[in-house]
């Protein structure tokens, strides 16, 4: 049963790690004996309603924005241009560093602060997904 734990562990701290989530910390030694309040059938792993973060296209890593996903489809138009391949189209919902330049400009916007509320498009790897763990009633 330890083992079974340990390996747990193990493959929840590499998919954190894989999808950047910030804040996660392995429980302590004690911790990990603990009994569960819940079921493990009972958790999931999901993005939280499409929730992401924009990183800067420029190479910083830096989080410019907060959004949510909305389409990687390559046929999909973001302000009548197809998003091509690559691509994620978002809803820009918080902006982190107002002034970071968008990855498409248009005549209307072309920093972060300009594009809240808006869809823009954005380089697939620089979107991170926003993850939580959940119960569920299956």
């Amino acid at each position: 049963m330890k083992n079974k734990m340990s390996e747990m562990m193990n493959l929840i701290n590499t998919i954190a790690k894989s999808v950047n989530i910030q804040g996660f910390t392995q429980p302590s030694e004690a911790e990990s004996h603990m009994p569960s309040p819940m079921s493990v059938n009972n958790l999931k792993f999901t993005p939280e309603n499409n929730a992401c973060n924009l990183l800067d296209w420029n190479g910083s890593g830096e989080i410019v924005a907060e959004g949510r996903w909305s389409s990687s489809d390559p046929l999909c138009e973001v302000h009548h241009l197809r998003l091509g391949p690559n691509a994620m189209r978002v809803w820009v919902d918080v902006a982190k560093k107002p002034t970071a330049y968008l990855w498409r400009p248009t005549s209307h916007m072309s920093t972060i602060e300009e594009a809240v509320g808006c869809t823009v498009a954005w380089p697939s790897n620089k979107v991170t997904m926003r993850y939580l763990w959940c119960t569920t009633n299956e």
